[in-house]
């Protein structure tokens, strides 16, 4: 009879163990499926701020330059973009939270289309020329395709600046702000820095001829950011969209 009772005893025992182990795991997939879900919507919400904050952006610089009263008046503001969106570079858009910014490629030398000269003079400002003729040249054969492979290799961002043998990761990240991979050949003379209008090889304008924004968007208290690049082609007073990047942060 013992016996018996002690043999219960153990299988009641064994039961709960094995009952604790499988709660055990009911909570950590819960918990597992909560931060999942939690994951989802920060992204969705970081993905929607971004993108609105996209679109505010476009439509306050439609409706700025359809209202400018001439063409001095037009050109003053697209040469002040840091000033173009006033109060609309930051919105709330009930948890999502957004920042945008506005470029001018304009402002920049194209990484992608400059000759291997002007881009020796840019980077002669951030180095020697010795070094700034060799980094030029290793991105004239990268970009355009050397003479071994043909194969061109267009730049889709400037992040890719440091994946290109040759060039130096610190001065990539110096002179990246003096670059884009999304101009269309010219400079606006009156908001390209030095280095930009001394390497300067294509035509000169006195107005931005392509705008990108830049958008990022999150949740509030919640540390992921997706990011939107648009590039708009300025053409009138409408803008018309010309690439389209985005990803998480």
């Amino acid at each position: 009879m013992r016996e018996r009772s002690g043999a219960a005893l153990m299988l009641v025992l064994w039961l709960i163990v094995i009952l604790g182990a499988i709660c055990t795991e009911v909570v950590i997939a819960t918990r597992s499926t909560t931060a999942v879900a939690a994951n989802y919507r920060a992204r969705a919400v970081a993905r929607y701020a971004a993108e609105s904050g996209v679109t505010v952006a476009v439509a306050t610089l439609e409706d700025s330059l359809a209202r400018a009263i001439d063409a001095g008046t037009r050109r003053d503001y697209l040469n002040h973009l840091g000033r173009a969106l006033g109060t609309g570079d930051q919105l709330s858009l009930g948890d999502g939270r957004a920042a945008v910014a506005l470029i001018d490629v304009g402002s920049r030398l194209d990484a992608n289309t400059a000759d291997a000269e002007s881009l020796t003079t840019l980077f002669s400002f951030f180095t020697d020329p010795l070094e700034a003729a060799n980094v030029a040249a290793a991105m004239r054969a990268f970009i355009g395709g050397d003479v071994d492979t043909l194969t061109p290799h267009p730049l889709k961002s400037l992040g890719e600046l440091t994946l290109i043998p040759g060039v130096p990761r610190g001065l990539a990240e110096r002179a990246s702000e003096f670059l884009t991979v999304d101009g269309d050949g010219t400079i606006n003379s009156a908001t390209a820095p030095e280095p930009v209008l001394a390497a300067a090889g294509g035509e000169l304008r006195d107005e931005p001829s392509r705008i990108l924004v830049v958008s990022r968007g999150w949740l509030e208290g919640h540390p992921l950011t997706h990011e939107i690049q648009a590039v708009y082609a300025v053409v009138g007073s409408d803008l018309t969209l010309i690439r389209w990047r985005e990803g998480d942060l």
